[in-house]
């Protein structure tokens, strides 16, 4: 083993290397985590501000999650919405619109009650809704389509990062060509 030194500093905390590939590995994963968290960060800032106001506790469902794919060791971040029951489980009040039919809209339905009495008296007041549906808004496929510049541009101070640690470790990546399915 050769001395260690100092390769990525960053808000005073830093990080060591040996001449030992699992260091390099950690730190680059650690890079990439960082580079997705700061995109999802300003994906999440985007789509509360694009919420409706109608739906305004729709902004507690919106989460990310990032994380290295153990398979194929590729960086991935996941945007979306929670459930109402894990806003609920984290203290704040759910949004009575799904997630999902905010994002993807509803086709016309009628609502029933579920309790068959109910029905039953309910039926003959006209208590059954004829729901027209909803149309899809696509928050947040418009919102990452409409913010890539902004997304890519959080992401490649970690790049550049990644690089220089790969290129002072002398370390190749072996490029493939990538598939496209269209």
């Amino acid at each position: 083993m050769g001395n260690p030194k100092t390769i990525y500093k960053t808000n005073g905390a830093e990080i060591t290397f040996v001449d030992s590939s699992r260091e390099v590995k950690k730190a680059i994963e650690k890079l990439s985590k960082a580079a997705l968290g700061d995109s999802a960060k300003i994906i999440r800032k985007k789509l509360r501000a694009d919420v409706p106001i109608r739906t305004k506790r729709f902004k507690n469902h919106i989460a990310s999650w990032k994380f290295i794919d153990r398979q194929t060791g590729q960086p991935t971040l996941h945007i979306g919405f929670y459930s109402w029951q894990r806003v609920k489980k984290k203290g704040k009040l759910p949004s009575h619109a799904s997630p999902y039919w905010v994002e993807f809209g509803t086709k016309p339905h009628i609502i029933r009650p579920k309790n068959a009495k109910i029905m039953f008296y309910q039926e003959s007041f006209g208590f059954l809704v004829n729901h027209p549906g909803q149309q899809a808004q696509h928050l947040l496929r418009n919102t990452i389509q409409n913010n890539i510049g902004e997304i890519r541009a959080a992401q490649e101070k970690y790049l550049e990062e990644i690089s220089r640690i790969m290129d002072a470790n002398n370390i190749k990546v072996a490029e493939t060509p990538e598939e496209e399915n269209d």
